[in-house]
């Protein structure tokens, strides 16, 4: 029981040394560009950059970003997105559309299902 209590208490802290980030550009060197919490897009939709930092090696061939749209309190499934990485890099980022304005929360996870991290951005349609 004491493990329990002590890996609810430390799952936090494990998650708050990774960074997901919303932007509008990721530079070579894995700097955001415009990041934000907030974007607009027009009615035919938007792209945006989720750019994520880890504090070691990813150690997957495969990241999966699983994108839920917030309603009521309720998540709602509203994509998943896969893409190939390289298992020795410590930051990665994906262009993920957006189609329909709203608060998003977006889960990334490694080919195992690790969660490596997780953020939300609200989506203002023009």
């Amino acid at each position: 029981m004491k493990q329990l209590i002590l890996l609810l208490f430390l799952l936090p802290f494990h998650l708050l040394s990774q960074q997901v980030i919303f932007c509008e550009t990721v530079n070579h060197s894995g700097i955001a560009k415009n990041a934000s919490k907030e974007f607009t897009i027009g009615h035919d939709g938007g792209f945006i950059k989720i750019l994520v930092k880890m504090n070691k090696e990813v150690g997957s061939n495969t990241v999966i970003f699983d994108v839920y749209k917030i309603n009521n309190g309720k998540e709602l499934f509203d994509n998943t997105v896969r893409m190939e990485i390289q298992p020795a890099i410590t930051w990665f980022y994906k262009e993920i559309t957006f189609f329909k304005g709203g608060s998003y929360r977006v889960y990334v996870y490694d080919e195992r299902d690790k969660l490596l991290g997780l953020g939300e951005v609200k989506i203002n349609l023009r």
